[in-house]
């Protein structure tokens, strides 16, 4: 009988062994999983953040500045009143190579006019937009790998809280002086990594096309209902979709100064 009664006790023991060996390798394979989401999740955030900010030093390049302010340019192009709430969007693009960094006819405007109940993006069309193509014949990528998208837009400021002169600089009189008006400008630089999220093409392509990333609603004579889809910014349409993607928003003070 002890006999009988060790075996069984053996059996037992040998049960509740595997099951403990059970529990700590799902546990390891668990904390190994967790480990490699954040490990990746570090390398896209690393990722977005360099492809935004290779944007922004392109644009902060002190050989282009005059360019940039000529009447084709990304800066020169939109000074003026009536230009105040219009964003100029362009694509950084893995061929820039054999182009220039920015180019009017790569470019489009998103803007909302008075009376319209949501932005246009017809003005200039669309080559300016990032998009996600299966033809493969464009490269809206920003290298070779395709694995981000980089959309840049620029706007000049509308804040309404901004003090008046703010901006100007010292010593000088715009109007006695025959100067430039200062004005600020925010280019945010919106990168997106497409591959690592479950949303359409389709809805991803009309986040970046459609939407504004300084949404400003204009003033109108007649009552028109805005839809609160039309109030969405690039940022939030991104962050609905769940899609990997980082904003940086640079802004800048265009200054006519003398030496």
């Amino acid at each position: 009988m002890s006999q009988y009664a060790q075996k069984g006790a053996t059996l037992i023991v040998v049960l509740i062994l595997l099951v403990v060996i059970t529990v700590i390798g799902t546990m390891a394979i668990r904390q190994s999983m967790v480990s490699l989401s954040v490990a990746t999740n570090a390398q896209v955030q690393q990722l977005l953040v360099q492809n935004s900010d290779a944007a922004l030093y392109r644009i902060e390049d002190q050989k282009t500045v005059v360019r940039n302010l000529a009447r084709d340019g990304m800066f020169g192009y939109l000074r003026g009143v009536n230009n105040k709430n219009k964003e100029l969007v362009f694509c950084y693009r893995a061929d820039q190579a054999k182009l220039n960094f920015f180019q009017l006819t790569r470019a489009s405007i998103v803007e909302w006019a008075s009376g319209d109940t949501a932005p246009k993006n017809t003005a200039l069309g669309s080559n300016g937009f990032c998009q996600i193509s299966n033809s493969g014949s464009d490269n809206f990528f920003t290298s070779g790998r395709k694995l981000v998208m980089t959309q840049v837009a620029v706007k000049y400021s509308t804040a309404a809280n901004d003090k008046p002169f703010k901006y100007s600089a010292r010593g000088t009189d715009t109007k006695s002086a025959k100067i430039d008006e200062t004005e600020k400008v925010n280019v945010y630089s919106v990168s997106v990594m497409p591959g690592l999220s479950t949303a359409s093409t389709t809805d991803i392509n009309a986040c970046l096309r459609n939407k504004m990333n300084e949404v400003t609603v204009p003033e109108s004579d007649v009552a028109v209902t805005i839809p609160a889809d039309s109030t969405v910014s690039v940022t939030a349409c991104l962050t609905a979709l769940n899609v990997p993607f980082m904003t940086q928003v640079s802004e800048y003070t265009i200054v006519q100064a003398f030496n």
